[in-house]
């Protein structure tokens, strides 16, 4: 039992049509574009947080060489990097900063901060940096 010569002739014409991509581009695009806009956030989330890594890694040196300066104490060299991130940051990191001095002479900056976020997406951690200075007095 055959097919009818009707029939043959719908399915003969619909093999064209299955074949052809018109209208392809249109399903692709969203498909496409949603990778392309996750990769680039995911590269700019990226780049936010090791600038303010290396943001405030530079305000822990700042303020570690600060607090080693003669006459000068740990604690000014932590208000001396606070004041930095908040500078550069504004208030939005909520970043801290403790310093101490060593029994060998080695001053510390330590800076916990939060991490910039771009989407909803993310790291939920927060950073800690730290910076190091020799004391000027010890020398």
């Amino acid at each position: 039992m055959g097919l009818s010569t009707q029939a043959r002739g719908r399915g003969v014409a619909l093999r064209p049509r299955l074949r052809d991509d018109d209208g392809a581009a249109v399903a692709e695009f969203p498909l496409v574009s949603v990778l392309i806009i996750l990769i680039a956030l995911a590269v700019i989330q990226a780049a936010l947080i090791l600038h303010t890594r290396n943001t405030l890694i530079d305000a822990a040196v700042q303020g570690a060489h600060h607090a080693a300066l003669v006459g000068s104490t740990p604690d000014a060299g932590a208000a001396r990097a606070e004041a930095l991130i908040v500078d550069r940051f504004g208030e939005s990191l909520g970043a801290e900063a403790v310093a101490d001095v060593d029994e060998d002479g080695t001053v510390r900056v330590r800076i916990e901060a939060t991490l910039p976020l771009v989407g909803l997406l993310g790291p939920a951690a927060g950073l800690q940096v730290e910076g190091r200075a020799i004391d000027e007095a010890t020398w």
